[in-house]
């Protein structure tokens, strides 16, 4: 659609730069609907059904966008880790979206990921980059582990009425949420995605993995203000927009100077390629015409039996004057 490839890697840093914001459509919705919708989501989280199927799922959308995208430009020894997590973060929305879903939880997780499996098999390019490509990667791993994490946030793992977990060593609190599970499910998905963003800004090497900035610094500051305040009427992801304001928008500069500078060496890319096509051209005309005539000349001495003595001796100081104007 786009030739120049600095407006495709520009559409695609804005995108990444822009879908985190999607957290925070609640901040600029009507008054009802927001009180409606999103207030008390730390007490009520599930009392209304439609809330916290649109705070999830809104977070789910834009996540599984940004890995989309990774997942478009990956790098082959990182091709399934992150299509693992896509995969997870799909057949979570599904497990909210379709009733049919409820109570096959596990057997949900399991078709999704043996399709999605036999799918990328299937497909000779991915089957073709996976079999060429050590999968058994740290890094790899680590984003299958992150899948897994998206996973276990919904297979109720603690229980609903517990108010904290007890790892033995340590214990972690709630911190004002009605119980640890829905804790785990608003905080600790942020975590994940943090992890998974640092191994995607650390792996890219091209300009626009700055934008990847935008997301980390988001989930970062959303989950420090989820931990800070044990207030049982605080409203989730409200105020990261404007505390994170000032880096935002220093790195929407940046990111609007290095689109600039990868514009210039794109154009200065262009014109040498331009000039390389204009002197192969002028070579060509200027030495195509004279090696046909010595390769004519070559051929007729090859042939000298036909030749007098003097048409030979003329065809012989041709050659030379030939191979003269070349030298």
């Amino acid at each position: 659609m786009f030739k120049n490839p600095v407006v495709k890697d520009g559409i695609k840093a804005l995108a990444i730069f822009l879908l985190p914001f999607l957290s925070y459509i609640h901040m600029y919705a009507p008054d009802d609907l927001d009180y409606e919708l999103w207030r008390y989501y730390k007490t009520q989280i599930y009392n209304t059904f439609f809330s916290g199927l649109v705070y999830v799922e809104l977070n789910y959308f834009y996540l599984t966008c940004l890995f989309l995208i990774w997942f478009n430009n990956i790098k082959d020894k990182h091709l399934y880790g992150v299509y693992f997590i896509i995969t997870s973060l799909i057949a979570n929305s599904f497990n909210y979206v379709f009733p049919i879903f409820d109570g096959y939880l596990e057997l949900t997780y399991l078709i999704f990921h043996l399709c999605s499996l036999t799918y990328l098999l299937f497909k000779k390019d991915y089957h073709y980059r996976i079999r060429n490509n050590n999968q058994l990667n740290p890094l790899n791993l680590l984003l299958v582990v992150v899948g897994l994490l998206y996973i276990c946030c919904h297979l109720n793992l603690f229980s609903y009425t517990s108010k904290e977990l007890n790892l033995g060593f340590v214990t972690i609190s709630s911190y004002g949420f009605q119980n640890f599970n829905t804790f785990n499910l608003v905080a600790f998905i942020k975590i994940y995605g943090i992890i998974a963003f640092l191994i995607w800004f650390f792996t890219e090497k091209k300009w626009w993995r700055y934008a990847i900035l935008s997301p980390i610094l988001l989930l970062v500051n959303q989950f420090y203000n989820c931990i800070i305040s044990n207030g049982e009427d605080d409203i989730i992801d409200e105020f990261e927009l404007y505390q994170s304001g000032p880096f935002l928008l220093t790195l929407l500069i940046a990111l609007l100077l290095l689109a600039q500078a990868a514009d210039h060496q794109e154009r200065i890319k262009a014109f040498l390629l331009l000039q390389y096509q204009h002197i192969e051209h002028a070579v060509e005309q200027r030495f195509g015409k004279q090696q046909q005539n010595i390769e004519e000349k070559k051929q007729r001495l090859a042939t000298k039996k036909d030749l007098s003595k003097a048409e030979l001796a003329a065809l012989k100081k041709e050659l030379e004057q030939e191979l003269k104007k070349l030298s």
